[in-house]
């Protein structure tokens, strides 16, 4: 049975993650600073709200460099390279849980310590641990499936304990047959003679 959460389907939901936040960098990046749950975090987080310009020049390169992340699992992604995110998955995992907890804990550098930085990398924490976590659990069963064999259970004989074989033999008297005739005379003459 397939798995909802295999690395595939998290991969491409973290793929259409990056190409949304992209295109909201390019259509209007106040419907996602303004969202009532990113403010909601915000204030729970006691973060300081970052506002920018709808018009602002550096949206367009945030938007570049979003669709080039996205593009960069795409890749491999649509030619299937779990090494890829084998090796990479661990170290974005440990990249953005220490830029998680750089920005909410550095409170004299604005540029780190914000709501977008926050909630960005919160969210690349948990999507990539969901996908360390997928990409763990196929590649044991990849090694299970790999180092096993299958046998016929009318094959196996289990060794019974503690059953001692024990062989009996069997000793028959060979006699032969003249002899016995011979003696048998040699007897009743005797018996004869003490008659």
């Amino acid at each position: 049975m397939a798995q909802a959460l295999n690395y595939t389907n998290i991969a491409f939901f973290r793929v259409a993650f990056l190409f949304t936040i992209a295109f909201f960098c390019v259509k209007n990046v106040n419907s996602i600073l303004q969202n009532t749950y990113f403010l909601v975090l915000t204030q729970a987080m006691n973060l300081p709200e970052l506002t920018l310009s709808r018009y602002n020049g550096q949206l367009g390169l945030f938007a570049i460099l979003f669709v080039l992340n996205g593009i960069h699992d795409l890749i491999p992604l649509l030619e299937n390279n779990v090494k890829y995110f084998q090796s990479i998955v661990p170290v974005r995992l440990l990249i953005f849980f220490i830029l998680t907890g750089t920005s909410y804990l550095w409170e004299s550098n604005f540029y780190i310590h914000n709501n977008s930085v926050f909630i960005y990398c919160f969210a690349e924490v948990w999507i990539n641990f969901l996908l360390y976590n997928a990409v763990r659990e196929e590649k044991n069963e990849e090694f299970k499936r790999l180092n096993q064999f299958v046998v016929n259970e009318e094959d196996i004989e289990e060794p019974q304990p503690f059953i001692v074989k024990t062989e009996t033999t069997e000793i028959i008297e060979i006699t032969n047959d003249d002899d016995d005739e011979d003696e048998s005379d040699e007897d009743r003459g005797d018996e004869g003679d003490k008659e």
